[in-house]
């Protein structure tokens, strides 16, 4: 089932890799979901495809889960109103558009700093100082 998942939504995972985020497929309430991580960020941008349209929210670092936006929203409503990207329906241009220029907007989170001591590999790790 999750292999199918993924192959229904590689014409929207494939563009989202490309440009660095990492991707996931899971099964939602109503709907199949695609999460989307952007480079250096534990944020996470939700791509729900619904039956008339995406909506694509954004939600801040998980140390302040307060922080949500809508990004994009093309769903037409059976009554209005109508997500403001309604003329662009299932479209993913216009939707892929919206998912850059929102991370380009994330503040850069500073990059975990590289060990610099040496660590032992193999054999040598395993063996325990001699004492003398």
């Amino acid at each position: 089932m999750w292999q199918q998942a993924w192959a229904d939504y590689a014409h929207l995972t494939t563009p989202l890799r490309e440009h660095g985020m990492a991707c996931d497929v899971q099964q939602g309430l109503q709907h199949w979901l695609v999460y989307a991580y952007p480079p250096g960020h534990d944020s996470v941008l939700i791509v729900g495809p619904e039956d008339n349209g995406w909506l694509v929210t954004h939600q801040g670092p998980a140390e302040d889960w307060t922080s949500f936006a809508v990004v994009y929203d093309s769903r037409a409503g059976s009554t209005p109103p109508s997500g403001p990207d309604a003329g662009h329906g299932h479209e993913l241009g216009p939707l892929l558009s919206a998912i850059d220029a929102h991370v380009a907007r994330l503040p850069r989170v500073p990059a975990a700093p590289i060990p610099r001591a040496p660590r032992r590999i193999g054999a040598a790790a395993a063996k325990p100082a001699q004492v003398r």
